[in-house]
């Protein structure tokens, strides 16, 4: 018995096959069906680092997961929340009584609706307790507004420590741990 024309036929349907997810999921992201989800472009860009929960490494990264929501509640928050994705953030900050001295990198590259997407994921996954009870999730549209006025990494890490006291924490007040 012959098995050259059964593989043949097989290899012939599974190019066939694979022609027509791709033609299916082109067509999908022309119309914007496609779009990733906020969960993929967080597992893609920021798990890496922040971690799959949003949980951070300690002295590294810090964690996002029940510490960002509180940003909520400062009049300037919802729009420092978009430019630290956006423009990234560099220097000495402190998260959870931890020192962070690093870097992290702008996101200038996804679209506005990725990191619409991308917050309100990390707002409503990680964050629930934090956020405010009356969080309405970011659009495409309010992104693009806020990202007209470019940010360098200082002007972001100023802008952190003004939001945080406005919520009367400090941004430097001694800590028990230093990240090096």
């Amino acid at each position: 018995m012959n098995a050259a024309p059964h593989t043949a036929r097989s290899l012939a349907a599974l190019v066939g096959g694979c022609f027509a997810v791709l033609a299916i999921a082109g067509a999908a992201h022309a119309s914007g069906a496609g779009r990733a989800s906020g969960a993929a472009i967080y597992s893609v860009h920021c798990a890496v680092c922040h971690q799959g929960k949003g949980q951070g490494v300690a002295l590294a990264f810090p964690a996002l997961a029940d510490t960002v929501g509180r940003y909520l509640h400062a009049p300037d928050g919802r729009e420092y929340l978009v430019r630290v994705v956006s423009f990234g953030l560099s220097g000495e900050i402190s998260s959870n009584g931890v020192d962070y001295d690093g870097v992290m990198q702008s996101w200038t590259q996804l679209s506005d609706a990725e990191i619409a997407a991308v917050l309100n994921h990390v707002l409503t996954h990680f964050n629930a307790r934090t956020v405010p009870a009356d969080f309405k999730p970011y659009t495409a549209a309010e992104v693009r507004r806020i990202r007209t006025a470019r940010r360098s990494f200082d002007q972001v890490r100023a802008e952190r420590a003004g939001i945080l006291k406005s919520l009367g924490a400090s941004a430097t007040a001694p800590r028990a741990i230093k990240a090096h």
